[in-house]
Protein backbone atom coordinates (compact mmCIF):
# COMPACT_ATOMS: atom_id res chain seq x y z
CA UNK A 1 0.00 0.00 0.00
CA UNK A 2 1.04 3.50 -0.63
CA UNK A 3 2.86 5.43 2.05
CA UNK A 4 0.89 8.05 0.45
CA UNK A 5 -2.40 6.70 2.10
CA UNK A 6 -0.71 5.38 5.21
CA UNK A 7 0.58 7.65 6.47
CA UNK A 8 -2.74 9.93 6.26
CA UNK A 9 -4.66 6.56 7.76
CA UNK A 10 -2.14 5.95 10.97
CA UNK A 11 -2.42 10.00 11.69
CA UNK A 12 -5.82 9.78 11.04
CA UNK A 13 -6.34 7.09 13.55
CA UNK A 14 -3.58 8.50 16.24
CA UNK A 15 -5.59 11.63 16.47
CA UNK A 16 -8.84 10.03 16.72
CA UNK A 17 -7.25 7.60 19.53
CA UNK A 18 -6.36 10.22 21.70
CA UNK A 19 -9.00 12.43 21.65
CA UNK A 20 -12.10 11.06 20.89
CA UNK A 21 -11.50 7.04 21.24
CA UNK A 22 -9.81 8.05 25.04
CA UNK A 23 -14.01 8.90 26.20
CA UNK A 24 -15.40 5.61 24.89
CA UNK A 25 -14.06 3.54 27.56
CA UNK A 26 -15.35 0.08 27.98
CA UNK A 27 -14.45 -1.76 31.68
CA UNK A 28 -12.39 1.39 32.63
CA UNK A 29 -10.24 1.04 29.08
CA UNK A 30 -10.38 2.05 25.94
CA UNK A 31 -9.75 0.62 22.30
CA UNK A 32 -6.37 0.76 20.96
CA UNK A 33 -7.05 1.55 17.71
CA UNK A 34 -3.64 2.09 16.49
CA UNK A 35 -2.51 -0.98 17.23
CA UNK A 36 -5.48 -2.99 16.48
CA UNK A 37 -4.62 -1.37 12.50
CA UNK A 38 -0.81 -2.33 13.09
CA UNK A 39 -1.60 -6.26 14.29
CA UNK A 40 -4.53 -6.62 11.65
CA UNK A 41 -1.98 -5.21 9.36
CA UNK A 42 0.91 -7.55 9.81
CA UNK A 43 -1.02 -10.56 9.89
CA UNK A 44 -1.78 -10.07 6.27
CA UNK A 45 1.41 -8.72 4.76
CA UNK A 46 3.91 -9.89 7.27
CA UNK A 47 6.51 -8.62 9.60
CA UNK A 48 7.97 -5.95 7.84
CA UNK A 49 5.18 -3.72 6.69
CA UNK A 50 3.61 -4.63 10.39
CA UNK A 51 6.91 -3.15 11.87
CA UNK A 52 6.87 0.16 9.61
CA UNK A 53 3.16 0.95 10.45
CA UNK A 54 4.34 0.48 13.76
CA UNK A 55 6.87 2.74 13.45
CA UNK A 56 4.36 5.51 11.70
CA UNK A 57 1.63 4.91 14.22
CA UNK A 58 3.97 5.11 17.36
CA UNK A 59 5.59 8.34 16.12
CA UNK A 60 2.07 10.19 16.43
CA UNK A 61 0.77 8.65 19.33
CA UNK A 62 4.16 9.38 21.10
CA UNK A 63 3.93 13.30 19.55
CA UNK A 64 0.38 13.31 21.06
CA UNK A 65 1.10 11.92 24.26
CA UNK A 66 2.30 12.52 27.44
CA UNK A 67 4.20 9.63 27.73
CA UNK A 68 8.18 9.42 27.61
CA UNK A 69 8.80 9.80 23.69
CA UNK A 70 9.48 6.44 22.18
CA UNK A 71 7.46 4.38 24.17
CA UNK A 72 4.40 3.93 21.92
CA UNK A 73 6.99 3.73 18.84
CA UNK A 74 8.42 0.72 20.26
CA UNK A 75 5.86 -0.69 21.84
CA UNK A 76 3.71 -0.32 18.20
CA UNK A 77 6.93 -1.79 16.87
CA UNK A 78 7.11 -5.13 18.64
CA UNK A 79 3.38 -4.87 18.46
CA UNK A 80 3.95 -5.05 14.11
CA UNK A 81 6.85 -8.22 14.55
CA UNK A 82 4.80 -10.15 16.65
CA UNK A 83 1.67 -10.06 15.05
CA UNK A 84 4.11 -10.80 11.55
CA UNK A 85 5.75 -13.71 13.06
CA UNK A 86 2.30 -15.04 13.71
CA UNK A 87 1.40 -14.65 10.75
CA UNK A 88 3.40 -17.98 9.46
CA UNK A 89 1.48 -19.81 11.95
CA UNK A 90 -0.41 -23.03 11.01
CA UNK A 91 -3.19 -21.93 12.91
CA UNK A 92 -3.81 -18.43 11.33
CA UNK A 93 -6.67 -19.33 8.96
CA UNK A 94 -8.59 -20.47 12.22
CA UNK A 95 -11.32 -17.56 12.33
CA UNK A 96 -10.45 -16.60 16.14
CA UNK A 97 -6.73 -16.47 15.38
CA UNK A 98 -6.64 -12.77 15.01
CA UNK A 99 -8.49 -11.88 17.84
CA UNK A 100 -5.83 -14.09 19.97
CA UNK A 101 -2.77 -12.65 18.34
CA UNK A 102 -4.14 -8.92 19.94
CA UNK A 103 -5.29 -10.51 23.11
CA UNK A 104 -1.37 -11.68 23.27
CA UNK A 105 0.20 -8.54 21.22
CA UNK A 106 -1.52 -6.32 23.57
CA UNK A 107 -0.32 -7.83 26.56
CA UNK A 108 3.40 -7.62 25.21
CA UNK A 109 3.09 -3.84 23.90
CA UNK A 110 1.44 -3.05 27.73
CA UNK A 111 4.29 -4.39 29.58
CA UNK A 112 6.61 -2.98 26.96
CA UNK A 113 5.28 0.42 27.07
CA UNK A 114 4.74 0.58 30.97
CA UNK A 115 8.09 -0.45 31.41
CA UNK A 116 9.81 2.03 29.16
CA UNK A 117 7.49 4.32 31.49
CA UNK A 118 9.03 3.14 34.67
CA UNK A 119 12.77 3.18 33.04
CA UNK A 120 12.01 6.50 32.35
CA UNK A 121 11.67 7.42 36.14
CA UNK A 122 7.52 7.73 35.89
CA UNK A 123 5.69 6.03 38.60
CA UNK A 124 3.80 2.88 37.39
CA UNK A 125 1.23 1.15 39.86
CA UNK A 126 2.29 -2.32 38.54
CA UNK A 127 0.10 -4.92 40.02
CA UNK A 128 -3.20 -2.07 39.35
CA UNK A 129 -1.93 -1.81 36.09
CA UNK A 130 -1.48 -5.73 34.99
CA UNK A 131 -4.82 -6.79 36.87
CA UNK A 132 -6.75 -4.02 35.36
CA UNK A 133 -5.81 -2.12 32.56
CA UNK A 134 -3.82 -4.85 30.85
CA UNK A 135 -5.85 -7.49 30.96
CA UNK A 136 -9.20 -5.50 30.30
CA UNK A 137 -7.33 -3.94 27.13
CA UNK A 138 -6.36 -7.02 25.88
CA UNK A 139 -9.87 -8.21 26.46
CA UNK A 140 -11.56 -5.39 24.66
CA UNK A 141 -8.95 -5.36 21.58
CA UNK A 142 -9.49 -9.24 20.98
CA UNK A 143 -12.96 -8.50 21.11
CA UNK A 144 -13.13 -5.60 18.32
CA UNK A 145 -10.13 -7.58 16.64
CA UNK A 146 -12.64 -9.12 14.23
CA UNK A 147 -14.22 -6.00 13.00
CA UNK A 148 -10.88 -4.19 12.25
CA UNK A 149 -9.13 -7.20 10.49
CA UNK A 150 -12.10 -7.63 8.41
CA UNK A 151 -12.42 -4.24 7.49
CA UNK A 152 -8.80 -4.40 6.45
CA UNK A 153 -8.65 -7.60 4.91
CA UNK A 154 -11.14 -5.89 2.77
CA UNK A 155 -8.09 -3.51 1.76
CA UNK A 156 -5.60 -6.06 1.52
CA UNK A 157 -7.85 -7.99 -1.11
CA UNK A 158 -8.04 -4.21 -3.33
CA UNK A 159 -4.35 -3.59 -3.10
CA UNK A 160 -2.90 -6.77 -3.51
CA UNK A 161 0.41 -7.61 -2.18
CA UNK A 162 1.85 -4.86 -3.25
CA UNK A 163 4.55 -3.51 -1.15
CA UNK A 164 4.73 -0.25 0.56
CA UNK A 165 6.55 2.37 -1.54
CA UNK A 166 6.35 6.32 -1.91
Amino acid sequence: MSMYIVVPLLVFVAVLQSSAVSHLNVLGVFPDLAMLLVVSWSLLQGVREGVIWGFIAGVVMDLLSGAPFGAATLSLMAAGLLAGLAKKSALSSHVVFPSLVVFLVTIVYSLLFLSIVWISGQTVVWLDSLLHTVLFSALVNAALMPLVFAILRLVHRRVGQEEMGW
